[in-house]
């Protein structure tokens, strides 16, 4: 019987740098499903590197960005990716700061992908910027602590660091087995990753204290819900922008990072285990399926939210032009099907009907509709926002250029190659 890729790459931990990469290349050759899923991964990654280039050759021009509309689909994206990582963490401090202990068993995938999507978000901007290598130059050497966008940026630079700290204390203990059972060059990295010359001192007994990964869980949540709020508030500050203006947008922030977090625990872990061919574990069955009830149930919240957002802007003349871009107005489409249909109501259907026949494929096919909902949300909120009011001459019109579209390919190719990697040598499997 053929051995299965995990059992090549597994083999591959107890050997030799060579023999490693040797193994490596014959699980691949074994499982053409991933050769051919990393090679597509690829590509966009390639297709994303073509279009910065060119950006940067002729001019970011290339990407659409205008006086009129100078936020377009690369800072919704960023939001997408970002809000989704923020509603990671706090679903992630369920278990380690709220005692719900039945969470403990999924927060080694939640932290992993609450880091990649944040950090592939924070890509987002460096693309979207002109000259990427000013923003921490000058955030260092003149911050204004009167700025959202300043205080944003470094509340999520923290929080990047401690969800890396957690991860590597998450790890630790399974990285120092492989070690042991390694040579050479792999087994002097895993050494250095996990500080074995600690092992039997103060250091290492506090290192491994369990209230210490509590702790820094505990810094995880503070640090990754307040710059949440903060991102919220960049757009709420906004006086001129009558859609963003308010104390609305933090709020729901909240709460569809909360929904879109969920979406994208659930869809990955239910994928990463069909995919991998293993069969999951009763305990972590029953959270999946508490999970998909209590996303049906945030959604049907932010659903309220979205009617109470409409009702209260058609009651204010002030506010009544963006409530109608999105009723009746260019953006009618993308609201009707997809933030109401798609993201809300088709999801809570089909998550409830999932839960009570005990259905894995429902619940994945409703988080994958959240987040293809949630995705075009972002990008209407971000745009419609820039839309009205705006100086004289009519209402300007946007559409993604194929560059644009190139580049968040690459930066949705790049995430998902790293989750790929994650799952096979981190081993995120629920415990």
């Amino acid at each position: 019987m053929p051995k299965s890729p995990a059992v090549a790459i597994s083999k591959a931990m107890k050997t030799t740098p060579k023999e490693y990469i040797e193994a490596a290349l014959e699980a691949a050759e074994r499982s053409p499903r991933l050769f051919l899923w990393i090679s597509f991964l690829l590509v966009l990654i390639f297709l994303a590197g073509y279009a910065l280039a060119e950006s940067l050759i002729h001019s970011m021009e290339i990407l659409e960005f205008s006086v009129k509309i100078p936020w377009a689909m690369l800072i919704s994206t960023y939001i997408f990716l970002v809000a989704s990582g923020s509603g990671l963490c706090i679903i992630n401090a369920l278990g380690s700061l709220f005692g719900m202990h039945r969470y403990e068993m999924m927060t080694k995938r939640m932290a992993f992908l609450s880091l990649t999507t944040i950090l592939f978000g924070m890509l987002c901007i460096v693309l979207h910027l002109g000259h990427p290598e000013r923003m921490p130059i000058y955030n260092a050497i003149s911050p204004n602590f009167y700025s959202a966008i300043s205080w944003m940026g470094m509340l999520y630079t923290i929080y990047m660091t401690v969800v890396v700290v957690e991860l590597w204390l998450l790890s630790r203990a399974e990285l120092a087995e492989r070690s042991a059972r390694t040579q050479g060059l792999v087994k002097t990295i895993l050494e250095l990753i996990t500080l074995e010359k600690l092992r039997g001192t103060r250091l290492n007994a506090a290192l491994e204290d369990p209230r210490l990964t509590r702790i820094v869980g505990a810094l995880a949540f503070v640090s990754g819900a307040s710059a949440l709020s903060m991102l919220g508030s960049v757009f709420a500050h906004s006086e001129s922008r009558t859609l963003w203006h308010g104390p609305y947008y933090p709020v729901y922030f909240l709460i569809s990072s909360i929904f879109s977090g969920y979406a994208f625990l659930l869809l990955f872990t239910i994928v990463s285990y069909r995919v991998n061919g293993d069969a999951l574990k009763p305990q972590l069955k029953a959270l999946i399926f508490e999970m998909a009830q209590v996303l049906a149930l945030i959604l049907a919240v932010g659903l309220l939210f979205i009617t109470y957002r409409l009702c209260s802007e058609l009651m204010d003349p002030l506010r009544q032009g963006p409530a109608r871009l999105l009723l009746t107005g260019p953006f009618s489409p993308l609201f009707w099907v997809f933030e109401v249909v798609i993201m809300s109501i088709l999801p809570i259907i089909i998550l409830l009907r999932a839960v009570g026949k005990k259905s894995l494929f429902g619940v994945q096919a409703g988080a994958a509709l959240v987040l293809v909902g949630t995705f075009v949300m972002r990008y209407e909120f971000v745009v419609a926002g820039q839309v009205f009011p705006n100086i004289p001459g009519g209402l300007p019109s946007y559409w993604p250029t194929l560059m644009e579209v190139f580049l968040v390919a690459g930066v949705f190719g790049a995430f998902l190659l790293i989750y790929t990697l994650g799952e096979k040598f981190l081993s995120l499997k629920e415990e």
